[in-house]
């Protein structure tokens, strides 16, 4: 249950957006929040978060103040490993051109989420649609499209087929780019358009690696994040038996 609920004056703006780290999708007031949520979903170092999680009080003389911020994020264990200096984090996401008119009024909110944190052993972060409005933000939702609700016509024997010859040929080539795994695969425009959102839900599912801070185009360069050994593990016939003849030449044993 979030500590602020979304007003009517917001409605405009308002929505929810459906994530699989918590229950019940999130609520957002603006785009830019909308947009933030989406970062977070995709963000394979997110634990979870939660929308206007937490309400601060304090008191100003004789004046009660209260505040919400807008998301409490949590951060995976393998995360907190990596980079020990992380904490859960309170964000507040608010456009530049706000932050430069309201700050005398928004100001002390920001002291008090401090305060709070400090506390709690949290952080809190300020973040603008500078660090949120970026290419990486605009390949999210381009991949978003290419879920495994987007293949629900086709049966499973022929998505499995497909995807397993891109996912055989890319680890063949190493290093590529989308337009090169499809011409390797088949020279057919037919049946590249076919195999092309295998290829971007292969991204999205982390098979496939690319640049997700630079645009994404047919001359990405793209990689394989699987090893030969899981391949070997999935795959029969041809596919299988070059694989393995890869993994023989680099001394690789299965």
């Amino acid at each position: 249950m979030p500590a602020r609920q979304i007003t009517p004056r917001h409605r405009y703006l308002s929505g929810r957006v459906a994530t699989k780290k918590v229950s019940s999708p999130q609520a957002f007031e603006s785009l830019l929040e909308q947009d933030f949520l989406l970062l977070l979903e995709f963000d394979r170092g997110i634990y979870r978060f939660a929308s206007q999680p937490i309400t601060i009080r304090w008191k100003d003389g004789s004046c009660q103040h209260r505040y919400t911020p807008d998301v409490l994020v949590e951060y995976t264990p393998a995360m907190v490993d990596h980079y020990p200096y992380l904490k859960p984090t309170l964000f507040e996401v608010k456009p530049e051109r706000i932050l430069k008119q309201e700050w005398s009024t928004l100001k002390p909110k920001f002291k008090a989420a401090i305060h709070w944190c400090r506390e709690y052993e949290c952080r809190f972060r300020i973040v603008t649609e500078r660090y949120i409005r970026t290419p990486y933000l605009s390949n999210i939702k381009f991949l978003m499209q290419f879920s495994k609700e987007r293949f629900r016509f086709v049966d499973h024997y022929t998505q499995g087929k497909d995807q397993e010859v891109l996912r055989a040929v890319l680890f063949d080539l190493g290093r590529t780019t989308p337009q090169q795994l499809l011409d390797a695969v088949t020279l057919d425009n037919k049946r590249q358009a076919e195999l092309l959102p295998y290829i971007w839900h292969l991204v999205r599912c982390n098979a496939i690696g690319v640049d997700l801070q630079q645009p994404l185009t047919m001359r990405s360069p793209i990689w394989s994040l699987e090893t030969g050994t899981q391949l070997v593990m999935m795959m029969g016939g041809k596919h299988r038996t070059r694989i393995l003849k890869i993994l023989e030449d680099n001394n690789v044993k299965v």
